[in-house]
C-alpha cells in the first residue's frame, strides 16, 4: 500500500559547496604561504615552519583567533587582516 510513497532526496547546490570549499582551501594555502614569507625572518619563534603557518591560517579563517601565534610585520598583519576577512566571507557563501 505505501509502496510508492518513498522519500526522495537531492543534491541541491552541490558544485556550488564543492567550490566554496576548494577556493577556502587554497585562501588558506595561499595566505599561510605569504604570511610564512612575511614573517620567517622577523619572527622565527612563532612561524619557523609552514605547519605553523598552516596552523595560523587555520584558526584565523575559522576566526577563532587564539592568539598564540601572531605577525608582526606589516606585510604579515595586512595578509592576516585578508584572511580574516576571507573566513569572515567563506562562512557566509553557504548561507
Amino acid at each position: 500500500m505505501f509502496e510508492n510513497y518513498g522519500i526522495r532526496v537531492e543534491l541541491v547546490g552541490n558544485k556550488e559547496l564543492f567550490t566554496t570549499l576548494y577556493i577556502g582551501f587554497l585562501g588558506l594555502i595561499f595566505s599561510s604561504f605569504l604570511v610564512f614569507l612575511a614573517e620567517k625572518e622577523a619572527n622565527p619563534k612563532n612561524f619557523s615552519n609552514f605547519a605553523d603557518a598552516l596552523w595560523w591560517g587555520v584558526i584565523t579563517l575559522c576566526t577563532v583567533g587564539y592568539g598564540d601565534t601572531v605577525p608582526i610585520t606589516w606585510p604579515g598583519k595586512l595578509i592576516a587582516a585578508f584572511c580574516a576577512l576571507l573566513g569572515i566571507s567563506f562562512f557566509a557563501l553557504p548561507a
